[in-house]
């Protein structure tokens, strides 16, 4: 039996980031990460140049000596409609990562690996104030190396096709004939 390959481009990839966006079970194909991940630096690269105008502007066209120095710095460095943006697209890529990784087979719950840079953080500041001790230097290290990793083992999770049609979370959603299927209770929705 032949396989007919759904198509999937930007508008469609948006559109599912959109309607799935509290659902964290069942798949996404690589296409629709890939492309909703396109269509979010694009929007996020053209609210950053919003951004930079309206601050422009303000100092442009302001007497500076207004606004205080914190808010002088803050306005420079922080992009009012990106922050917004991230904000309200945070969930909705938390269970995009989660659909891509079981879409490999993995658990969604890998995405817990992202804050081993909290203790790394921990471990590099203990470092430098307490004037360079050796111990804390290679646990520093080590730790580095295992949040490196991590970070690289997920993208490349993220990159690779899924390994199977079929896995405990359903099936693939790239095939046509897998849209209207359930799997071990799923909905339909979840294609």
């Amino acid at each position: 039996m032949t396989k007919v390959i759904q198509q999937m481009d930007m508008t469609k990839a948006a559109k599912l980031f959109f309607t799935n966006y509290f659902d964290f079970s069942g798949r996404a194909s690589r296409g629709e990460f890939w492309w909703a991940y396109l269509a979010f630096f694009i929007i996020s690269f053209i609210l950053a140049i919003v951004d930079g105008v309206i601050v422009g502007i303000i100092f442009g066209f302001t007497d500076n000596e207004l606004l205080s120095i914190t808010e002088n710095e803050f306005l420079s460095t922080n992009g009012f409609f990106s922050n917004i943006f991230s904000l309200v697209t945070l969930i909705g890529w938390i269970s995009l990562t989660s659909r891509r990784l079981q879409d490999n087979g993995h658990s969604g719950w890998w995405q817990l690996s992202y804050f081993s840079i909290i203790p790394t953080i921990i471990l590099w500041v203990f470092f430098i104030s307490a004037d360079g001790n050796p111990v804390l230097l290679s646990f520093s290290i080590i730790f580095t190396i295992i949040t490196l990793a991590l970070y690289i083992l997920i993208l490349v999770w993220l990159i690779l096709p899924p390994t199977e049609d079929e896995n405990r979370w359903g099936l693939n959603p790239l095939y046509y004939e897998n849209q209207n299927k359930t799997f071990s209770g799923a909905d339909p929705k979840d294609w």
